[in-house]
């Protein structure tokens, strides 16, 4: 259940050949052409720009128990104007109830076939689904972390962001009255709008949501989980969008090979696991090598390592130096400070851009200080 790679959620896409259709309003009522293979797959992107005439596919959708069963059919015309159909399931582990923290797997996914024939409206075998083309795959991983050093964890990350991809983070904060707090979260880009570089991926406290947005699931399937879980719960997902995703994660090292539900499957947790924070590390800037003088004694590296990184935080020369003002004996202060100095002018000389950085935060503590605000 925790710190280890799950299958959440995904779309499975079966040759309508394949499935048997009880209730033929599925078709008649739900069907929708897309006017190629890809544009099929990435069906639900907001940016997508279809013809005039075009309508995207409906789904024929049930929700029990504040889980949401959804199907529906899309098709694509080829170059040789044959029509290529097929039914789409929107699959979560919602559907394994009392099972939802394992994940989908190759033990529990048969009872969510089973599921889906048990509405009347088609029925298809575990074989023809396991032969499903996969994608919108997302993998999870779930964490227990108190909420002060969540909160620690995300200023961070918001501390330390690609600077070009830093407009694509944004942070949630929404009043949760079930538990008089906060329920905290940070999105990476948005669903529709992610590409290789730019993958959807977000941090969530999953205990909050279990007992806001998914309240009438918990009590249904979860009630009652341990304190110390469920207020300390926190849920990191990925997604994987479609065909190109794939290639571009292969590209990178990864096992993401997988066409069908059955490969999916295949993938060890660890290797999922791996898959999903890859995702993350596109839009914190890159960890640099610290320009501390390796040939000071250790003592002096230790220091000059903290007065390197307290800059890149937000430090002046001043607040550098406010702990001499802590030494009483003026020889000991006075001695003090021009090591410290001394270390801090060896760091600038090495680093121009660590000058640049205290010059800064030189003006933003005196602009937050003419503001009666002192950090």
């Amino acid at each position: 259940m925790f710190n280890t790679g799950l299958i959440d959620s995904l779309k499975i896409r079966v040759k309508l050949e394949k499935v048997k259709i009880l209730d033929k309003r599925l078709i008649t009522d739900f069907i929708a052409y897309y006017p190629d293979i890809e544009t099929l797959d990435n069906d639900g992107n907001e940016n997508q720009k279809l013809g005039d005439n075009f309508r995207k596919a409906e789904p024929f959708t049930k929700i029990i128990n504040g889980i949401t069963y959804r199907f529906y059919i899309k098709a694509f015309i080829d170059s040789k104007k044959l029509a290529h159909e097929y039914v789409v399931f929107q699959i979560s582990a919602k559907m394994l109830k009392e099972r939802y923290f394992e994940g989908i797997t190759s033990d529990n996914y048969a009872s969510i076939v089973t599921d889906i024939n048990s509405f009347g409206v088609l029925r298809i075998s575990n074989k023809d689904f396991l032969e499903g083309l996969v994608s919108d795959i997302d993998i999870c991983i779930n964490q227990l972390i108190d909420l002060k050093s969540l909160k620690t964890a995300f200023s961070l990350i918001l501390q330390n962001p690609n600077s070009g991809k830093k407009p694509l983070l944004h942070h949630i904060s929404q009043s949760n009255t079930l538990k008089n707090t906060n329920n905290l979260g940070l999105d990476f880009n948005k669903r529709e709008k992610a590409t290789n570089t730019t993958p959807y991926c977000k941090i969530y406290h999953k205990g909050f949501e279990l007992l806001s947005k998914s309240i009438t699931f918990y009590k249904a399937f979860l009630e009652p989980m341990r304190t110390s879980v469920i207020d300390n719960l926190v849920r990191y997902e990925f997604t994987i969008k479609a065909h190109k995703h794939k290639e571009y994660l292969c590209k990178q090292g990864f096992k993401a090979d997988f066409k069908t539900l059955f490969d999916l499957l295949k993938a060890n947790p660890k290797e999922l696991h791996l898959i999903a924070k890859s995702g993350i590390k596109h839009y914190i800037e890159p960890k640099t090598k610290s320009k501390v003088d390796s040939e000071l004694n250790p003592s002096d590296v230790m220091v000059q390592f903290y007065i390197e990184n307290l800059i890149k935080l937000g430090f002046d020369e001043e607040k550098l130096l406010g702990f001499t003002y802590l030494i009483n004996c003026p020889v000991s202060k006075s001695r003090t400070k021009s090591k410290a100095k001394k270390l801090i002018d060896d760091l600038k000389n090495r680093d121009k851009n660590l000058n640049i950085k205290i010059q800064s935060n030189e003006r933003s503590n005196q602009f937050l200080q003419n503001l009666g605000v002192d950090l």
